[in-house]
Order: C-alpha cells, then sequence, then structure tokens
C-alpha cells in the first residue's frame, strides 16, 4: 500500500478510536453501567461508522466524478442527485404536515433515496441521448437550481415545526443511522466503492481520450454510464441517510492528488475513500464536542474545518 495511504489508515483508526472513547467524554463499552454501554452500542458506535462509510462514499463518488468530467470543480452534487434527494425529503415533511402525519423513521431516508434514483433515471435518459459529455454536467446545475427554487416554495408554505424539521435534516448529520440503515448504508457504499474501485483502470485510459480509449478496447459510453450509475448510488445513499453533506465530495479529491502523487487511479481512489472517512469523522468529533453548549451540524464542521485546511494545501501547491 501506498505510504501516505498507510499515513491515512492509522490517522483515520487513531481519530475513530478516540471519538469513540473520549469524545465528549470518557466511556466503556465494558461498563458495568447499563446506560454507558447503550451510549456506546446505540449512539456513537453507530454515528461513528456512519461518519467514514459516509464520507467515504462521497470522496469517491467526487474523485471519480471530477476524471469522468475532466473538470477538478465537479462533485457528488454537480448531477443534481442530492437536490433530487432533498426536494424528494423536502415534498414528504411539508406535506405530511399539511395531513397531520408524521415524516419520521425510515420514511425521510426512502424519500431521500427515492428522489436521488429519480435524478439519475433522468440523467441516463439525456445520457443516452445527448452523450457524457458537459451537457450532463448542464443538465446537473439546472436541476440543482429548479429543485432549489421548489424547496424554497415549500419551505415559504410550510408551518414552522415541518420548517424546522427540514432545516435540520438539510444541516447534515450522522447520528441518525442506526440497526437496519447503518447495515444499508455500509453495504451500498461498499457495493459502490469496490465497483467504482474494478472500474479505475478503464478510467485511467478514458482520461486519455475518447479515440484513444476506444483504441484500446475501452467501450466509453458503457464505462460512464457505469461509473454514472456506482456515484449516484454513492451520493444517493450517504444524502438519503446522512442529508446532503458539503464540501467533502469535491474538496477531498483535490488535496488527495496533492498529497499522493500518482497516476495510479486505484491508489487514488483508495486515498480519497480514507481522506474523506478523516474528514467525516473529524467534523463528527467536533460536532459532538458540544462547543457553546451545543452540537453543532455536521455541514458547518466540515466547512470551518475543512475550508481552512484546503486552502493552505492548494495554495502551497497552486502550480
Amino acid at each position: 500500500m501506498n505510504k501516505i495511504n498507510i499515513i491515512l489508515l492509522v490517522s483515520l483508526l487513531v481519530i475513530a478510536t478516540t471519538g469513540l472513547f473520549f469524545v465528549p467524554n470518557l466511556i466503556s463499552p465494558f461498563s458495568n453501567d447499563s446506560n454507558a454501554a447503550n451510549i456506546f452500542y446505540s449512539i456513537r458506535l453507530p454515528g461513528m461508522l456512519t461518519a467514514i462509510f459516509c464520507g467515504a462514499a462521497l470522496s469517491v463518488s467526487g474523485f471519480v466524478l471530477q476524471q469522468l468530467f475532466k473538470n477538478n470543480l465537479a462533485g457528488p452534487y454537480i448531477l443534481g442527485v442530492s437536490s433530487g434527494a432533498s426536494l424528494a425529503v423536502a415534498i414528504l415533511i411539508i406535506s405530511a404536515g399539511f395531513f397531520n402525519v408524521e415524516a419520521y423513521g425510515v420514511s425521510i431516508p426512502l424519500a431521500g433515496f427515492t428522489g436521488a434514483f429519480a435524478i439519475l433515471l433522468l440523467i441516463m435518459l439525456v445520457s443516452a441521448r445527448f452523450g457524457y459529455g458537459a451537457i450532463i454536467l448542464l443538465f446537473g446545475v439546472i436541476i440543482g437550481q429548479l429543485s432549489g427554487a421548489l424547496q424554497s416554495l415549500l419551505s415559504y408554505i410550510a408551518n414552522p415545526g415541518d420548517l424546522k424539521l427540514f432545516t435540520l435534516w438539510s444541516m447534515g448529520s450522522f447520528g441518525n443511522v442506526i440497526e437496519t440503515d447503518l447495515i444499508i448504508l455500509i453495504i451500498t457504499s461498499l457495493i459502490g466503492i469496490i465497483w467504482c474501485f474494478l472500474l479505475m483502470p478503464s478510467l485511467s485510459v478514458m482520461v486519455l481520450g475518447d479515440d484513444v480509449a476506444r483504441s484500446l478496447g475501452v467501450h466509453t459510453s458503457r464505462l460512464s454510464l457505469q461509473l454514472l450509475i456506482s456515484t449516484g448510488l454513492l451520493t444517493g445513499m450517504a444524502t438519503a441517510y446522512c442529508g446532503p453533506i458539503a464540501f467533502i465530495g469535491m474538496a477531498v479529491p483535490n488535496v488527495s492528488r496533492i498529497l499522493v502523487k500518482t497516476a495510479n487511479f486505484k491508489v487514488l481512489l483508495i486515498s480519497n475513500a480514507l481522506l474523506g472517512a478523516l474528514m467525516a469523522v473529524i467534523s463528527q468529533i467536533v460536532s459532538n464536542i458540544g462547543i457553546f453548549s451545543i452540537n453543532i451540524p455536521v455541514n458547518v464542521t466540515t466547512a470551518l474545518i475543512g475550508g481552512p485546511i484546503i486552502l493552505h494545501i492548494l495554495l502551497r501547491n497552486r502550480h
């Protein structure tokens, strides 16, 4: 394994273990205190696992999309998948409020995944007609703007309680995924990451140009479709269960390319998975510390912690 990847893996294990046992206070899963054990297994462990797999899924998705579209500003949300998930959740929560029905439990992630999958189907239809070039990026941006406008309209007519529930969901959280949902998130994340990993040799050829790729036996259209589906799966599931977690998917791939100076896409993908998981875990820990006696939303911590670090690295390596 690459030396940087080993450092990232060790750092992830150390920081995740620290968060599990010491943040916001020392706790042991082997304690005779049933409340302590319950907190560890029901709250801390699921939250840490969710952060690890969600962070890895988003960063891998961002890396693949940046290579596919040859654009370092591309990310998991550029295709509009997360916008579709957010819109579906907004429709569920606000419409449930009108009918005096609670939109809790499995209904919210199910709505998020349904919205993400609907946008993914639209992307596949558009790509089948117009190809996989810049038109897909433009389509994603337009979908994101339309979804945002509809969300604003729904927020405007929503009652205060439903609006607060949707706002809290949109801020992102790793602490609401437990039991069966956690298993589903882990399995789908692993499937998506492994699927992308197996496609890396073909993608590394395709970035040289479609003509070169075809001459070397790479079916570019089929490969692009598989990459869109796998990244859509990763983004859709992460957004459905954790909300629209910003920043990780766009920034981490750029940092990993600077830290891991290699053209081997398999090594880079592993680096992205580890670095994305590490950033999500750090954000989860900072969120749980309870600054100002409150838990800061994950989207705030990902930006406040990662932003300065990313800017520093990018400015130092601007060439």
